[in-house]
């Protein structure tokens, strides 16, 4: 089974906002760990139940964990939690989102 991310395998896929870039290191039913790197210029607050994962019938938001704060060209390792068990089988695709905006499309193959 393989995990893609905007089209690319979940090794090679960097997603890039405005504020700061996030590479997803690992993706589990209950969990996600993800690199966040600040590429602003400016500090930047990580705010990890700002997190959702949208499927067809429903989202499934992140924990509150608290506030990360990153200064400036720095980048942290964060293990995002779910409120509920993700559902990952083959052929499902879905949307991965911070505070509302799509960061990506999610595939497993």
């Amino acid at each position: 089974m393989a995990l893609r991310i905007n089209g690319k395998d979940i090794k090679d896929a960097v997603l890039k906002t405005d504020q700061f870039e996030m590479r997803i290191l690992e993706l589990v039913p209950d969990h996600m760990k993800v690199t966040v790197k600040e590429t602003s210029g400016h500090p930047f607050n990580f705010v990890p139940r700002f997190v959702e994962m949208v499927y067809p019938e429903k989202t499934i938001a992140a924990k509150d964990t608290g506030i990360v704060a990153l200064d400036v060209g720095k980048s942290i390792e964060q293990v995002i939690e779910f409120k509920e068990r993700l559902r990952i089988e083959t052929f499902l695709m879905w949307e991965l989102r911070y505070a509302r905006r799509k960061l990506a499309t999610i595939v497993v193959e």
